[in-house]
């Protein structure tokens, strides 16, 4: 019993060790971003990326919906109109 309550004064004693959250990864939409804005040199700010990540994945997925979309084997594609 006397052992238990010295093992728990030592850890009362000691301050808790704070666990330092990792830098998160950047992932292959945060280097596109990157590499676009520099190519057609466009200014960013650190505080629109995460607004431009949101923005870049939904139009993403909407492009991978309309590319893996099946369309019928009698479909041709529309006129082209010139003026």
């Amino acid at each position: 019993m006397a052992r238990k309550l010295k093992n728990i004064k030592k850890r009362a004693a000691k301050p808790a060790k704070r666990k330092v959250a990792a830098k998160a990864k950047p992932d292959a939409l945060d280097d596109f971003i990157t590499a676009a804005a520099k190519a057609f040199d466009l200014p960013t700010q650190k505080a629109w990326l995460p607004a431009i990540k949101a923005n870049l994945r939904v139009t993403l997925q909407h492009a991978t919906a309309v590319g893996e979309f099946k369309l019928p084997d009698g479909a041709e594609p529309a006129p082209v109109f010139k003026a």
